[in-house]
Formats: C-alpha cells, sequence, structure tokens
C-alpha cells in the first residue's frame, strides 16, 4: 500500500506502508518538467510488514512500528517549497537495532547517470570503507587532502576517478560533523543536465553517504539501542531548481553520458 502525499507545485511522494521509505518522488526540473527523482533501491530482503498508518488532520502521514521490542513513530509532511520533513522516535524495550531505508536520488530521472551530480557536504570527518569491526566519529578520519572533502562542491564521478577510490563501486562512507540538535543543512547536491537541487538537513552530526552509477542517498545515522533508550531525530530533503553556476564548483563537470 502507497500512501500519497501532494503539494501546489505539482509535487507527489508515494511512501512504502510495507518500510516506510520513499518510493517515488515526482518533482519539476528547471522547465517545469515533471521526472521521478527516486532511482531503484538497491534490492533488500523484504520483513513481515508491521507499520501501521495513523489517521491524521494535521497535514501530517503518521506511521507507526511496534515489533520485536522497539516502538517507532514516523511523522512525514510535504511542505509547498518542496520540503518533505520526517519526524522520528524510537524507543527501545530490548537491545534493537534500528535504521531508516534509504531514499535512493537520481536529479535527472531514472537511468540516468549521476556522475556529473555536484555534492557539497558540510562534514569534516568521514569513516573509510571497507572496514573491519564498529566505529564511531570520534575515530573518524580528517578529510582534508582527501577525495572525501566535499566542503567545496564536487562531481561524485570526479572524486571516485582518485586513486585511493578508483577500485570502488562508490561511496558507502560515514560522515561525521560539528553540531547536532538543531535542523541544519548538512548536504547539497545539483544535477547540472535538470537544474535539480536536493538539500539534506538533518538534527544528528553524522550521515551515511551511498552512491552508485545510477542512483546516490543522503541517511541519518542507524545503530543498535539498548533497552530504555529513546532516539530522537529529524530529517529534511527539500527539492528545488538552481543554476549551477552559483555552486562555486571546485572540480570540472565531465557532463557524463547517460547511457
Amino acid at each position: 500500500m502507497m500512501h500519497l502525499l501532494r503539494n501546489a507545485r505539482g509535487m507527489l511522494v508515494a511512501i512504502d506502508a510495507h518500510d516506510a521509505s520513499m518510493r517515488t518522488w515526482w518533482a519539476p526540473d528547471r522547465y517545469g518538467r515533471l521526472a521521478d527523482v527516486l532511482g531503484a533501491a538497491p534490492p533488500a530482503a523484504r520483513a513481515p510488514t508491521a507499520w501501521q498508518w495513523a489517521p491524521s488532520d494535521d497535514g501530517h502521514l503518521h506511521l507507526r512500528l511496534a515489533q520485536d521490542g522497539l516502538s517507532v513513530h514516523l511523522a512525514y509532511q510535504l511542505d509547498e517549497d518542496g520540503s518533505l520533513h520526517l519526524d522520528c522516535v524510537a524507543t527501545a524495550a530490548t537491545v534493537s537495532r534500528f535504521s531508516l531505508a534509504a531514499p535512493h536520488f537520481n536529479l535527472q530521472g531514472r537511468g540516468a547517470s549521476v556522475g556529473d551530480h555536484v555534492l557539497r557536504l558540510a562534514a569534516d570527518r568521514y569513516w573509510p570503507w571497507p572496514w573491519p569491526g564498529g566505529h564511531t566519529g570520534d575515530a573518524a578520519l580528517d578529510v582534508a587532502g582527501s577525495a572525501f572533502d566535499f566542503r567545496q562542491p564536487a562531481p561524485l564521478a570526479s572524486r571516485l576517478a582518485w586513486p585511493a577510490l578508483v577500485h570502488l563501486p562508490g561511496f558507502r562512507h560515514d560522515f561525521y560533523w560539528t553540531g547536532s540538535g538543531q535542523l541544519r543543512e548538512a548536504a547539497r547536491v545539483a544535477d547540472p543536465t535538470s537544474g535539480r537541487v536536493l538539500r539534506f538537513s538533518s538534527t544528528q552530526d553524522s550521515c551515511h553517504l551511498y552512491s552508485d552509477a545510477r542512483c546516490f542517498s543522503l541517511l541519518a545515522q542507524g545503530g543498535e539501542m539498548q533497552p530504555g533508550q529513546v532516539m530522537r531525530f529529524k530529517l529534511a530533503y527539500r527539492l528545488g531548481v538552481q543554476d549551477i553556476d552559483a555552486f562555486d564548483i571546485s572540480e570540472p563537470v565531465s557532463m557524463m553520458s547517460n547511457k
């Protein structure tokens, strides 16, 4: 079952009641043409659904999960400015692991390459991948002088061509910045072809960056929760359009083929 959110700009977001994930987001480009900017996510095992829809008259879509000692409340809201807000509260009665399903974006539309998507990420530390064992932000590496320094905007493909990353299929890395608690913009991704820009905001101090040839995702960190622990965070994905020349890109955009 899909729950639909709409706004006056013609945007339509479909939320899958099975796993509370975003499955479709139709949004206009610089010419007003609509396209679905959610790429196909990597296949994953689908557990029996337990999410329940909670009716509301406050303009939010409320979804609740109660399963295996974990209770989660999610609230989605699509604003007229193109912002999709997500509020999450998770409470653990037993040792539990919780993470959200990641939305996989392609700002040009499904089937195109995301190599020329330009990323600016306000993170000064990262965790390498692949890496054995667990990790924390305190032990993360400094991005300065590395392919992981996106504090100045750069295309994804140009960074993956660096010698340190050329053997990887894409990004699978955790990034960290200073400060948490307030909802603030942490990342911005622009597609030079369509003019679409995605702004990612979070109340957390980290995010996970995933990418392959056809999609990318930015998501709040999950993790293991102890009995009695409560996890609260807010995310916002805002879609709009912007002139790519205003991005002050640190490396050239290659205008790669979309084949």
